[in-house]
Formats: C-alpha cells, sequence, structure tokens
C-alpha cells in the first residue's frame, strides 16, 4: 500500500491560552546521524523529533500520522498523565499500535514542570531514533532551589534566565542495525547483542575506533573478570566484551554464525557531525543545559571539560542543588544542571560509557566564543572508561538528592510487593518478576486498560487501591546482573532503602528495625527512573515507595532496550476503586479525535 505523502511540517498552534498542538509526522527513511546510512524513524523529517515546549498548567495535544511502514505508539516519558491515562502510549496497556496509515491523537494535561522526553513505545523501536525533548516551564509561583547556590540578586536573576531558556541535550547510544534487525539476529544468536557503534548527541556523533592500548589500559575490574572467563580474550575492536563471553554469561548456547557483519567486531570510523551547544544572546553569566538519557543500553558518566555543573533538578523535579563535575546518566534519566559562561573557548561535552560489555565514549562541544573549527584542547574530568582524573572530582551523589521543597512521605506503606528480577536461560531474556512479559506478548492484547481484571495479582501483573503507598522491592535474584533502569509510568517513586543479600524481611517496618541505616524516610530521593546497584557477586535489593494517586494502567519495566525486549516488565493496575472513565473517542480502538472533528 503507497499513501501519499503531505509535505511534513511542525504545527504548533495555540488553540486557546493554555493549549499547545504539535503534528507529528512519522516516516521511515535513510538517515546517517554518524555518518553511516542506515532507515530510520524520523518525525517531521528531523531525528530527534522537534522540540516539545509548553508551560506548566498547559494542555498538550499530538496529533501523529503514521506514513512508516510498521504500527508504532509514542510514549511521553515522565509525564505522569494525571487523569488521562489512554495517552500514555504504551501498546497493549494504554492504546493499540498505530497502524502505518494510521493517526492518533495524544492530549495530556502539563501538570509537572522540567524535563522529560518522548519516545517510541512499540516493539524495540526506540533504537530506531523516534524520541524528541520535552520542556515545560514551571509556574512563576512555584519555589526555585536557586538562593541555595547564590545570594546575589544578579546571580539570581541570571540562573532563572537560564532556566527558561534551557538547552536540551538528548545523549543516545546507537547502532548500525534497525530494532527488528537487531532482535530478529539476536534470537536466531541466543544472546544480547550488547554492542553499539556510537554515541550521539541531539542525533549527532561519529564512530570512533579505540586502539587497543588505550581499551586495555582502562579495563575495569568486573571487565578483567569476564575476560579472565576465556584465557586470551580481549575487548574488540569495537571495544566491546567479545560475543564468546557474552553468550557464556547467559549460559552458552550462542550460534556465532547469527551474527551479523560488524555487530561485536569491525570497527570502521566515521565522520558524522559534532553538536555544538552556545549561549544563548545575553546568557554571560549562566546557561542551563538539560542532559536526557535518551539510552538504549549504557550507564555513562556526563561531564563538561573544566566547568563544575549545577545539579538543581532530576527526573522534572527540583532537588537540594549539588556542584559537581561529573553525573552518572542512566537509560532515561534526566539532570538539569547550571554551567557559568565566564570563560571563553570550546570545551568538550563527553559521555563516557560505564556499562562493562563496552568502552565507549562521545562528546559535544560547549562553545563560550570558542574557536570555529571547533577545536578543543579543554582538560577532562574523567577517563574516556569514566574514572575520576584526580580526587578531587566530585560526581553527583544520589542519596543526597533531597527534594526542593521537602516532600514528605508516608511512614509506611500499606501493601509490599517483592519482585524477582533474574535472567531467563539466555542473556537477552529476562523477567522482572520471574516471569517474563516481552512486548509482542503485550502487543497483541486489547489494553489493559479498556478491559482490567481488578483482582489481578500474578508474575506480571498488581493491583493497588487508590490513596494507598506501595513499597516494590526490587530483587537482583540470580546473578552476576547489571544496574537496571526502573521505570514506572504514570508517577514518580521515592527510593526509602537499598542493600546487599536478600531482602528476608515481610515489610519495610520489619527491615528498619533491624538495618536502620539502610533506610530514608525523611527526605528520599524522587524520581521517575531508579537504577537498581550491580549484583555481580551476590544478591542485591532496592525499596521503591509510591503513591497510588493516579488510576490507571501503568507499565513497570526496566529502560534497558534488550532487557524489556526479552521480558523485563510489568503491568500495574493503580486505583482498580477508582477507574478511570475512558472518552469516547479512544475506546474500541478509537483514535483519541471526536467524530465531529474529521481527523
Amino acid at each position: 500500500m503507497v499513501w501519499a505523502l503531505p509535505e511534513p511540517e511542525l504545527k504548533h498552534k495555540n488553540i486557546d491560552r493554555h493549549d499547545k498542538e504539535y503534528d507529528f509526522t512519522v516516516t521511515w527513511e535513510d538517515n546517517a546521524p554518524d555518518g553511516v546510512k542506515r532507515k530510520m524513524l524520523m518525525v517531521n523529517k528531523q531525528m530527534p523529533g522537534p522540540e516539545i515546549r509548553v508551560s506548566q498548567d498547559d494542555w498538550v495535544v499530538v496529533n501523529v500520522r503514521n506514513y512508516s511502514p510498521q504500527n508504532i505508539t509514542i510514549h511521553f516519558h515522565g509525564i505522569e498523565m494525571m487523569k488521562t491515562p489512554w495517552s500514555d502510549g504504551v501498546p497493549g496497556v494504554s492504546q493499540q499500535g498505530i497502524k502505518p496509515g494510521g493517526s492518533f491523537r495524544y492530549k495530556w494535561k502539563a501538570t509537572q514542570y522540567g524535563s522529560f522526553w518522548y519516545h517510541a513505545h512499540f516493539h524495540g523501536q526506540i533504537e530506531d531514533g523516534l524520541y524528541g525533548a520535552i520542556i515545560i516551564r514551571p509556574r512563576s509561583s512555584h519555589p526555585d532551589p536557586f538562593h541555595l547556590i547564590s545570594k546575589d540578586r544578579h546571580e539570581l536573576l541570571a540562573m532563572k534566565k537560564a532556566e527558561t531558556n534551557v538547552h536540551p541535550l538528548l545523549i543516545g547510544d546507537h547502532t548500525h542495525l534497525t530494532s527488528d534487525q537487531k532482535w530478529d539476529m539476536t534470537q536466531k544468536a541466543n544472546f544480547e547483542d550488547s554492542c553499539y557503534d556510537s554515541i550521539l548527541f541531539n542525533g549527532k556523533g561519529s564512530v570512533d575506533c579505540l586502539p587497543a592500548n588505550v581499551l586495555a589500559a582502562n579495563l575495569g575490574d568486573q571487565q578483567k573478570t569476564f575476560l579472565g572467563m576465556f584465557p586470551g580474550s580481549k575487548m574488540t575492536d569495537k571495544g566491546c566484551i567479545p560475543a564468546e563471553v557474552m553468550s557464556a554469561l547467559g549460559g552458552g548456547k550462542g550460534n556465532f554464525n547469527a551474527l551479523l557483519p560488524g555487530t561485536f567486531t569491525g570497527c570502521k570510523a566515521s565522520k558524522g557531525h559534532t553538536e555544538v551547544i552556545k549561549p544563548n544572546h545575553g546568557e554571560d553569566k549562566w546557561m542551563a543545559i538539560d542532559f536526557i538519557g535518551a539510552i538504549n543500553f549504557m550507564t555513562g558518566v556526563v561531564s563538561i571539560d573544566e566547568h563544575d555543573m549545577w545539579v538543581y533538578a532530576m527526573d522534572g523535579s527540583y532537588i537540594q542543588p549539588q556542584k559537581v563535575q561529573g553525573i552518572v546518566l542512566s537509560n532515561g534519566e534526566r539532570y538539569s544542571v547550571l554551567v557559568k559562561v565566564n570563560k571563553k573557548g570550546n570545551f568538550k561535552i563527553r559521555f563516557s560509557s560505564v556499562a562493562v560489555p563496552q568502552i565507549i565514549a562521545g562528546n559535544a562541544i560547549l562553545s563560550i566564543d570558542g574557536a570555529r573549527d571547533l577545536s578543543s584542547n579543554s582538560k577532562p574530568w574523567v577517563t574516556i572508561a569514566g574514572v575520576p582524573t584526580s580526587k578531587n572530582v566530585a560526581f553527583f551523589d544520589l542519596t543526597k538528592a533531597a527534594p526542593y521543597p521537602a516532600d514528605p512521605i508516608a511512614k509506611k506503606a500499606d501493601s509490599l510487593f517483592k519482585l524477582n528480577m533474574m535472567i531467563k536461560g539466555s542473556s537477552y531474556l529476562w523477567a522482572l518478576n520471574e516471569t517474563q512479559l516481552k512486548p509482542v506478548d503485550l502487543e497483541s492484547r486489547y489494553p489493559v486498560l479498556f478491559h482490567p481484571k481488578f483482582n489481578a495479582h500474578d508474575n506480571v501483573t498488581i493491583s493497588t487501591k487508590h490513596n494507598t503507598w506501595v513499597d516494590l522491592v526490587m530483587v537482583s535474584a540470580t546473578f552476576p546482573q547489571p544496574p537496571h533502569p526502573i521505570h514506572k509510568h504514570g508517577n514518580k517513586m521515592y527510593q526509602i532503602g537499598s542493600g546487599n543479600g536478600d531482602f528476608k524481611w515481610n515489610s519495610v517496618d520489619e527491615a528498619i528495625k533491624e538495618i536502620p541505616h539502610q533506610f530514608n524516610l525523611v527526605n528520599p530521593p524522587r524520581r521517575d527512573v531508579f537504577t537498581t546497584p550491580p549484583a555481580f557477586t551476590g544478591v542485591a535489593w532496592t525499596v521503591l515507595r509510591y503513591h497510588v494517586i493516579n488510576p490507571g494502567a501503568w507499565l513497570l519495566h526496566c529502560h534497558i532496550n534488550n532487557h524489556m525486549m526479552g521480558g523485563m516488565m510489568m503491568v500495574i493496575q493503580d486505583g482498580v476503586d477508582k477507574w478511570p472513565k475512558i472518552p469516547a473517542e479512544y475506546q474500541n480502538g478509537g483514535n483519541g479525535v471526536p467524530h465531529h472533528y474529521g481527523y
């Protein structure tokens, strides 16, 4: 089937004083973000897609027309979708896939403020480039923490201006395989492909082939341990743990003949483009940057050469500010930082992987009246492997990231669910709670939101009641396991505790009596993605607490794309006693458009 393609353009219309409307046309076409051409999902012929920038309390409408040959959906990551769960964009949970030639209208209120992003949520399509930034300006009455950075009135005005004009920087790991090619190969090879080709900053980057001696000099302890499983093994020319080792970690039943050329070896340097960020006109004191983890696999350290960063918000909410030189950025996370711009030159904004399977890095440029050729001799805070260059380099500390203003939580939860995360027979097969739930299983279902089972409690479904507090105990039940960035749709959570060994208690209250120093019920960090601790030598656990105030069907999953594709997710039916009434335009496969609109 062929469709006549209109000339895609971004339409940003003020329907009324508080409504912002965007038209997204999604196509499947050639793109070369790192200088190597492949097919990608483009939004209005852009990658990343157009930025959504609105004000808190605006209603946001995103009209999606799908001119690609695949089903798609779009998820607005971190947006709580208060009273609009049908716009969350998860196939099989809140909607059906948007078919080729079809359309869908997402509509939601910007009840929050800060840094968010949107991305594909059908199958593994986030790896195909469908993502973009969302910036929501806070209400003018909302208290900010800038006075904790400086008391000077002029500095405070400059910080507020910088926040208003914040620069989003989407950082992602990029592969030259399409998501379908990768998933098909992975199933045939029977082990995980965790080897990428480049790091992109706002869709720009290059393939960099690191010399063997550089790779050897930057090996971490866990990489040495894994390589030691096969004496004589070394990182591949792409900086990756060899395929034989990755297969062994999942049971050793890999079919290496199924690997596509260039997957783990065969690095070929490319010359793509470099993203350049410059202070806006009038930003002569401070500028603000939103680091957005549009990452599929790699966790890495973000730093700006020769510049301190004041982290003032995390996942779209203000925190007690921290002055740092490095931030560990994982999948789906966002950090908002203020940077002084009183030093002229070109300075590298670096992302250096700290994920065990690969040593890979990339950079953008912060140009403050710097040379046009972007040449830079700036001095780094971290090595290519994300290791501090000196003991004076400070990293962001999550345990000190208290919400600002203070956000008290319940001292006791009403229910507790212990989720046993584990590998399931191969390095690409995972379960969030002993049983796999793959995207392909969900995508073929009628959406849970429209057909809930209110009493469902099993390994892939949790049901809760409105206005209760819930504890999720995330247990890395088998090992070795990497850290897992766990994302809950529908609301933020609080990390109230973590530790090693099995979680042997029936409640957090019992645990606190025995190990009170491992819990924080006073000012715990709040966000929508929490990364569990690594479990390389034994079991580990993390406790997440949240308040059920947003009834609907929501996904809980690991945000590592490989792991989600391998089954590491489940559905939470929040507030089953206050289930939302579905508008007519979204019922029975509706696309969100009232019939009288004729869209």
